[in-house]
């Protein structure tokens, strides 16, 4: 009775495997052919997955290994009330509500000794250009130096805690410690976040940070290093297909950030309320002097039109450049016939003004910028226009007016690749 039974179950069991089985395929009939097709597509992908090459690993032992590390600076008062800075890389967001960053320290640092008296400490967020003033930072201690008359940095007394920030690093935090913990060699501090403050020339139009702006240095294997470029978005990274996950198939990417700025450029017609600063327009216009030039007469002048009375009144008359009502600033490139000599009337300084015109927009748009050409020369009412509302004298001749400002998002790149346009020889 009981091997019965046994045999009963035994081939209830199989039946039953067998049936879904059999419901599996009939189901996945319909999807076979667009599960090659995915196969097919993203063939790269499945050749470069971990699965498919046989990975040798070796031990290394017990290594700090944890790579890329931040690298940020940390500030703090000692006694007597004296700021300084510490690099530290054993740091990171160690809670959300309330949000909390933790960073350790051995206690033989000097900064150390500081946050233990005040209970608090800044977190300073350097860019890629400031990587000088961290190694130095890491290097020497503040009870031998003074880092920041050292380094020519400033030191700002932070608003809510007891510490110092560093005024030219983009990204400040205020931090109150709440916990210390023992590690061993290493005492960790528990920071809650206060406030947060960033430059605005590392703000987006929705006021949130854009990396690419900042630019954040990474620690690893002694050396400091840049982020690199965006791969995919985080919420993006992952694709239902077939209710399984995918992760989609980013080789299609442009080989360098640089053909990702000339692909993205955009004409930008729709700006924000944000201002421009003096610095960004600095930095538009030292990338459009990097602009080839005829035998390096470099024929250009820009005029900077931030004044919102004459930006209103060249919108209202430049009958394509309606959108400078929104912008913040313009940029007025204009031939300089006299730098252009004999070879204006060979028509190079509208070559070469267009070039600096071109690196303009392409700084524009590298720096998280909206820009668009709106043309002058050659029309005489446009020409006369511009004339007269810069008072410009006769020697210049302006090209054409940039708007300049922080874009919507309203306005998109266009693909403008077109095989029928080469012809091969």
């Amino acid at each position: 009775m009981q091997k019965s039974k046994f045999l009963n179950i035994v081939l209830a069991s199989a039946v039953l495997v067998l049936a879904i089985l059999l419901t599996i395929k009939e189901n996945d009939s319909g999807k076979s052919a667009n599960r090659v097709a995915v196969a097919s597509e993203n063939s790269t992908m499945a050749a470069s997955d971990s699965s498919a090459i046989p990975f040798n690993k070796k031990s290394v032992g017990i290594k700090s290994y944890l790579y890329p590390q931040p690298a940020m600076v940390i500030g703090s008062y000692d006694k007597e009330g004296k700021p300084n800075m510490m690099t530290a890389a054993w740091i990171g967001i160690c809670n959300s509500d309330p949000l909390s960053i933790a960073v350790s320290m051995r206690p033989a640092t000097y900064s150390y000794g500081n946050v233990t008296d005040t209970k608090a400490f800044t977190v300073n967020i350097p860019s890629s250009q400031l990587a000088k003033y961290v190694g130095y930072a890491g290097t020497f201690s503040g009870r031998d130096v003074d880092k920041f008359k050292e380094t020519g940095l400033t030191a700002v007394k932070a608003e809510f805690v007891n510490a110092p920030y560093i005024k030219e690093f983009p990204i400040v935090i205020e931090c109150e410690v709440t916990a210390i913990h023992e590690l061993g060699s290493h005492r960790q501090f528990i920071g809650k976040v206060i406030d947060v403050k960033a430059d605005i020339a590392i703000l987006d139009a929705k006021g949130n940070v854009d990396v690419n702006l900042l630019n954040p240095i990474i620690y690893a294997g002694g050396n400091f290093y840049e982020t690199g470029r965006l791969i995919p978005k985080a919420d993006r990274s992952m694709e239902k297909i077939d209710g399984k996950p995918f992760v989609a198939d980013y080789s299609k990417r442009h080989e360098n950030q640089t053909l990702e700025v000339i692909h993205n450029r955009k004409s930008v017609r729709n700006f924000t309320d944000q201002p421009v600063s003096k610095q960004q327009i600095e930095t538009l216009l030292r990338a459009g002097m990097a602009a080839p030039t005829a035998v390096n007469r470099q024929p250009w002048v820009f005029y900077v039109v931030t004044l919102r009375k004459t930006l209103d009144a060249l919108s209202e008359q430049l009958p394509y450049a309606k959108m400078l009502t929104q912008a913040q600033a313009a940029i007025v490139v204009c031939g300089d016939m006299e730098k252009a000599g004999n070879l204006k009337d060979e028509g190079y300084w509208v070559q070469d003004c267009a070039a600096a015109t071109e690196n303009i927009l392409l700084a524009a748009e590298s720096m998280g910028l909206g820009a668009v050409w709106t043309a002058s020369y050659p029309y005489d009412d446009r020409t006369k226009v511009v004339i007269k509302e810069l008072n410009l004298p006769e020697n210049h001749i302006p090209l054409n007016v940039i708007p300049i400002g922080y874009p919507t998002g309203e306005d998109v790149p266009k693909n403008k690749w077109n095989a029928e346009n080469i012809i091969w020889r």
